[in-house]
């Protein structure tokens, strides 16, 4: 009988001092590890999961719906997108239609989750496209990519508050990382001279980069902010015709999209066709570009070494 009381009373001392462990945890309770986490996000553009997960830290668990294989102009979402949006806390789009799919399949799977548009509050760079209210390819602007950093911020600030002083954090030591980014891709760029910052790509997806980083678009392969429409002869003809009058080094593909086109009208131009860019999608595991900072910097790399030559 003496024995038994002293292992109870040995028992009651822990399990006493493991509540009041817990009582101190459960204080702090803005920190990114702790008793606030498991926010479930689902995030469409492999950039916008990648700020989340940026911004989340270990308080958020991040699904992406897609890959470093697909465009996201033609996406057809899968059942099993639809079982990760009914579960999602936050659902996080492009928005400005690159995503457009995305309504859709909200409406089949149901859920409640707080809905992040991430060019909320971003002036758009106008297109002719129908059907789009600007150029949706905002991120490669820097400054447009740290207030899609910051609306991720809000969103999951929204559905996790206890959480915000850590989302909060998490966004502006980020958006530092994107100013050095930039920096670099500056000091990457400044060997280019002026009249050969020229650039063709397969879609109208660089805007945004030519502007933050002072390059000329002068053409696309497919006359479009999407990869869906098809380009003409005469559309050929005239992208040749650019290609030569204007002195361009090169044709640049974009990952993700058979280059078959950009390599005949590489062909009949007489340039060089170059290493795949990052415009949609970033780099798939072990590629390096994992990451949008350093896709964006591998496409800096990428296109100072094709101009410099």
């Amino acid at each position: 009988m003496k024995t038994s009381r002293i292992i109870s009373a040995i028992l009651a001392l822990v399990l006493t001092g493991a509540a009041l462990l817990a009582g101190c945890g459960s204080d702090d309770s803005d920190d990114a590890s702790g008793g606030g986490g498991g926010v479930e996000l689902v995030a469409t553009t492999m950039q916008l999961q990648d700020f989340a997960r940026q911004v989340g830290g270990e308080r958020v668990d991040v699904t992406g719906v897609l890959g470093p294989d697909d465009e996201p102009h033609e996406y057809e979402p899968t059942p099993a997108d639809a079982d990760a949006i009914s579960g999602a806390d936050v659902v996080v789009e492009n928005g400005a239609n690159l995503d457009e799919w995305l309504d859709d399949l909200l409406a089949n799977a149901g859920g409640e989750a707080i809905r992040v548009t991430a060019v909320e509050g971003i002036d758009l760079l106008p297109t002719e496209e129908e059907g789009f209210p600007g150029d949706p390819h905002v991120w490669h602007d820097p400054v447009a990519a740290k207030q899609m950093v910051d609306n991720v911020a809000d969103g999951l600030a929204e559905a996790d508050p206890d959480g915000r002083g850590s989302y909060e954090r998490n966004a502006e030591a980020y958006k530092r990382e994107i100013d050095g980014m930039s920096r670099q891709i500056r000091s990457e760029l400044e060997a280019i001279a002026p009249a050969q910052r020229k650039l063709v790509t397969t879609h109208d997806a660089f805007g945004y980069f030519g502007r933050a980083y002072d390059i000329d678009i002068v053409g696309t392969v497919l006359p479009s902010v999407t990869t869906e429409t098809e380009t003409s002869g005469r559309q050929v003809r005239e992208l040749v015709e650019t290609i030569e009058s204007e002195n361009v080094a090169a044709i640049f593909t974009e990952r993700g999209v058979d280059p078959k086109l950009e390599r005949q009208i590489a062909e009949e131009a007489g340039v060089d066709v170059e290493t795949g860019l990052y415009a949609d999608v970033l780099g798939a595991d072990g590629s390096g570009a994992e990451e949008f900072i350093d896709a964006e910097l591998a496409n800096a790399e990428a296109i100072a070494a094709a101009l410099t030559r």
